[in-house]
């Protein structure tokens, strides 16, 4: 009688608080409960795929569980002690309602975090991966366009783009060349790796090159209105993108120069007077929003840099 042995896979969460071997078997424990999530959430499947996170979605949202659960206790234990010792000392008296209705409130705001980062984490290594690939694209495309015009073939072509310093690029013709090694297609190959790719400018390269090599074109013929796509596509966003830099160099003159202008000196006209009390509180927590305003606008404008264009 054979019995069946169930490969376990590691599961690793970043930021939990628990040992990776504790938590792996905690996610296949409460694996039906991590399934009952996934089916609330069906694109989170795809996104582990895309990302290339190698856990299957049950085992995910089981860790989900898991860390949230782990977390609202913590919370609610460490909202209970503070409730315990400001009763100790007299500071205050809570009674037994509000002492629960604190310790649950602060552990649910625990887990809603730590469940918000966990879901949010596929989401981050995806936005990087797609700014990676798209970064790197039209210099890999134009680096196969001048191999293939050379008389390489287009697998050597792509061979060389996967050994090459490309970044993502780089790694997903990896996957395209291992597949091709194994026999599988050369067309099924690269529509395999455009279909699990979340840049919708490498999928559009890629199905354009598969659709002209199904319809016998010339690569080299491909490979160039492809590199000229992208790169027209790049000087657009390029466009967009200073056309943007005044709205935002507009929004940073009134929020960093012109606004803590006025408001200074609206408060050295008010501190002559009397009745009207301005200390160093009020300066200091002015220092701190214009500051806090500094480092949003710099996020501002690094997220809506092109996807194209390089670093």
């Amino acid at each position: 009688m054979k019995q069946a042995i169930e490969l376990r896979a590691t599961v690793d969460i970043p930021g939990s608080p628990l040992p990776r071997k504790f938590m792996t078997d905690m996610c296949y424990r409460f694996r039906g409960i991590g399934g009952a999530i996934a089916k609330m959430m069906p694109g989170i499947g795809n996104e582990l795929k895309q990302a290339d996170i190698h856990v299957q979605k049950e085992l995910f949202c089981a860790a989900l569980f898991v860390t949230s659960t782990t977390f609202f206790l913590g919370g609610a234990l460490l909202a209970a002690l503070f409730v315990a010792a400001v009763n100790a000392k007299r500071i205050a008296y809570i009674d037994t309602t509000a002492s629960l209705a604190i310790s649950v409130g602060f552990g649910f705001l625990f887990a809603a975090m730590t469940g918000m980062r966990i879901l949010m984490y596929p989401r981050i290594v995806l936005k990087r991966k797609v700014r990676d690939l798209e970064r790197n694209i039209v210099f890999a495309l134009r680096t196969m366009l001048i191999q293939i015009r050379s008389g390489v073939t287009l697998f050597d072509a792509i061979n060389s783009v996967a050994n090459g310093n490309n970044g993502q690029v780089s790694v997903e013709f990896r996957k395209a060349v291992k597949r091709i090694d194994t026999g599988t297609y050369q067309n099924d190959a690269l529509e395999e790796i455009a279909e699990n790719n979340p840049s919708l400018h490498f999928r559009r390269a890629i199905w354009q090159l598969v659709n002209g090599l199904k319809a016998g074109s010339d690569v080299s013929q491909v490979m160039e209105s492809l590199v000229e796509t992208l790169s027209n596509e790049k000087l657009n966003q390029i466009k967009r993108y200073g056309n943007s830099l005044k709205m935002l160099s507009l929004m940073y003159m009134m929020l960093g120069a012109i606004f803590p202008g006025l408001g200074l000196t609206l408060l050295i006209i008010l501190s002559i007077f009397p009745q009207v009390k301005i200390t160093d509180t009020v300066f200091w927590g002015m220092f701190m929003l214009i500051m806090v305003g500094q480092f949003m606008f710099i996020g501002i404008i690094k997220n809506s840099r092109p996807s194209l264009m390089g670093e």
